[in-house]
């Protein structure tokens, strides 16, 4: 007698386990975008979420390095999540050196 879970996984084509990783990829998205556009003290207007394979590719730009870490954080904290690529920009003071 074979065990239901057994047959469960066995029926399984692969174009359903395919379809199974891009439901799980979508529900991570909406579920960093919502956390992304939660967060107070990250302005999210202009960061994109793509995730592959679980793995959560933040674009986009923020208004300083610290609100680029606190979006890699919120994101890599979400349940299932693999890994975060962190692809935000920033914009970075340059310092004027007086040459005298």
């Amino acid at each position: 007698m074979k065990n239901d879970k057994t047959d469960i996984v066995e029926n399984k084509s692969p174009g359903s386990l395919i379809s199974g990783a891009l439901a799980v990829d979508s529900e991570l998205a909406e579920s960093v975008f919502e956390i992304l556009h939660g967060d107070c003290m990250i302005e999210s207007a202009k960061i994109s979420v793509r995730v592959l394979n679980r793995t959560v590719y933040l674009e986009g730009a923020v208004n300083s390095e610290n609100e680029r870490n606190m979006a890699y954080h919120d994101a890599i904290n979400i349940f299932g999540v693999r890994s975060v690529v962190n692809y935000l920009t920033f914009p970075y003071p340059y310092i004027r050196v007086n040459k005298g």
